[in-house]
C-alpha cells in the first residue's frame, strides 16, 4: 500500500509530462499523429517506454489533452454565464426589444461568456492551435471527441438559456441548434484570435460578442414569425 501511494505521484507527473511535451511539440505541426514516440518521450524527458505505462496510442493521448481543456473550461465558463444572467435582471436597460429577446440582458451576458472564453484561449494557446487542427486533422477519433466537446459546451449554453429566459418564446429544439452552433463559432475563432498581436486580440471579442447576438435576435424574430419551420 505504501509503494503504491509512493509510485502515484509520479505516475501522474510521467502523464503530465507527456501531455505538455505533446502540447509544446503539436502546436508547431499538423496534427498530434505526426509526433513521433522516441520524439515525445525526449520533449518529456522520459524512457520512450514509459510512453505505453500511460497511453494506448496517439489518440489516446490526444483525448487525454481533450479531457483537460474540457475539464479547466466548461464549469467556469457556465458558472459566469449563470453568474452574468442573474446580475442582469430582466427589462434592465432601454435597449430591450421585442420578439421575446431582452437585448441588454443578452448582451451582458454574452459579453461576460466571450471574455472568459478568449481569456481562457489566451492562457492556453497550445491546447487550442492542436484543438482546432485536430478538428480537420486525420484521426476520426480526435475529430469525434472534439465535436463532442463542443456539442456539450452548447447544451450548457442552451440549458444556461432556457432556466434563464434570455429566448423564452424560442423552442428548446432550435435553442439546442443555435447554442450548437455558437459553441462551434467560438472554438473557429480562437485561432484568429491566437494570430492577432495582443493589442488587437479585443477585435475577435467583439466580432464574436456582435455575432452572438445577431444570431439571438435572427432566431427570435423568425421563430416569432413562424419562420423557423420552413427552414
Amino acid at each position: 500500500m505504501d509503494i503504491e501511494q509512493e509510485e502515484r505521484p509520479t505516475e501522474a507527473a510521467g502523464k503530465r509530462a507527456l501531455i505538455d511535451a505533446a502540447l509544446r511539440l503539436a502546436s508547431s505541426r499538423r496534427s498530434l499523429s505526426s509526433l513521433g514516440l522516441r520524439e515525445l518521450a525526449r520533449e518529456a524527458e522520459l524512457n520512450p517506454n514509459t510512453f505505453y505505462r500511460h497511453f494506448v496510442d496517439v489518440d489516446d493521448l490526444g483525448l487525454a489533452i481533450i479531457r483537460d481543456i474540457s475539464a479547466q473550461l466548461r464549469q467556469p465558463l457556465r458558472d459566469l454565464r449563470r453568474e452574468a444572467a442573474e446580475r442582469a435582471q430582466p427589462g434592465q436597460g432601454a435597449a430591450s426589444v421585442p420578439f421575446g429577446l431582452d437585448l441588454e440582458r443578452g448582451r451582458r451576458v454574452t459579453r461576460e461568456t466571450v471574455r472568459l472564453f478568449f481569456g481562457f484561449v489566451e492562457r492556453n494557446p497550445q491546447a487550442f492551435i492542436i484543438g482546432v487542427r485536430e478538428l480537420h486533422g486525420p484521426s476520426p477519433v480526435l475529430r469525434a471527441a472534439l465535436a463532442r466537446v463542443m456539442d456539450d459546451f452548447g447544451e450548457d449554453m442552451a440549458e444556461d438559456i432556457r432556466q434563464f429566459h434570455l429566448l423564452p418564446e424560442v423552442d428548446e429544439e432550435e435553442l439546442s441548434r443555435l447554442s450548437r452552433l455558437i459553441s462551434r463559432q467560438l472554438f473557429q475563432q480562437s485561432l484568429d484570435f491566437l494570430e492577432l498581436p495582443l493589442d488587437r486580440r479585443g477585435e475577435i471579442c467583439r466580432l464574436a460578442e456582435r455575432q452572438i447576438l445577431l444570431l439571438f435576435t435572427g432566431v427570435a424574430v423568425l421563430h416569432t414569425f413562424g419562420m423557423l419551420a420552413g427552414l
